[in-house]
């Protein structure tokens, strides 16, 4: 499976996303901005990871953190535990320390709440 066509790259949506999209709580070390996927073409998932300079000084810092991330989100795709939304991730501090299987973890019940949420407020 291809994971390119799950990034979110253009600026318009991810625009879009911070304007119009919601919060999904987790831990302090990242924050989660989603929304539904404006096409009723697109039945995926579509992401993107930011990692402002402020939080994380280092390149190599942030480039890993990415792909930590990235790695994590394909996991979670693959299993089918992310809903059709476009995601926006923005890592708050540094997390280059911590294990990839957290970060997975804690990516996981965020999406697991919003999914019970919503189904308790559609049904």
């Amino acid at each position: 499976m291809r994971f390119r066509r799950f990034r979110l790259r253009m600026r318009k949506d991810i625009e879009r996303v911070f304007k119009s999209g919601i919060n999904l709580k987790g831990k302090s070390f990242f924050s989660i901005k989603a929304i539904e996927n404006d096409s009723t073409n697109i039945g995926y998932p579509r992401f993107t990871v930011i990692v402002p300079k402020k939080s994380v000084k280092k390149a190599v810092k942030r480039n890993r953190i990415k792909r930590i991330i990235r790695e994590a989100m394909r996991e979670l795709i693959r299993a089918e535990k992310i809903p059709n939304l476009d995601i926006v991730i923005l890592v708050k501090e540094d997390i280059s320390t911590k294990k990839s299987y957290d970060i997975k973890n804690e990516i996981e019940k965020i999406f697991q709440r919003y999914q019970d949420t919503s189904t308790s407020i559609k049904g």
